[in-house]
């Protein structure tokens, strides 16, 4: 997720801010924190696709919805 968001041009704490969750939380989902991750929900999943998605390259794109569907189990 992080590279996603690195490869779109957003900072931490702008992608926070654009998908309503705090800069300490988007530190947490890209360290990978376990108790972040066990309370992320496909929500905000979905909002840091929605920001990136168009920025990034479509090798992104492919790696990203398979770390969702890793982590979701889908």
């Amino acid at each position: 997720m992080k590279d996603l968001r690195k490869e779109a041009g957003f900072t931490q704490k702008l992608l926070a801010s654009k998908i309503g969750i705090s800069r300490e939380t988007v530190v947490a989902i890209e360290n990978e924190h376990p108790k972040t991750l066990n309370s992320l929900n496909l929500e905000v999943v979905n909002a840091w696709w929605k920001n990136c998605r168009t920025l990034v390259s479509e090798a992104s794109q492919i790696s990203f919805k398979l770390q969702v569907i890793k982590y979701f189990h889908l």
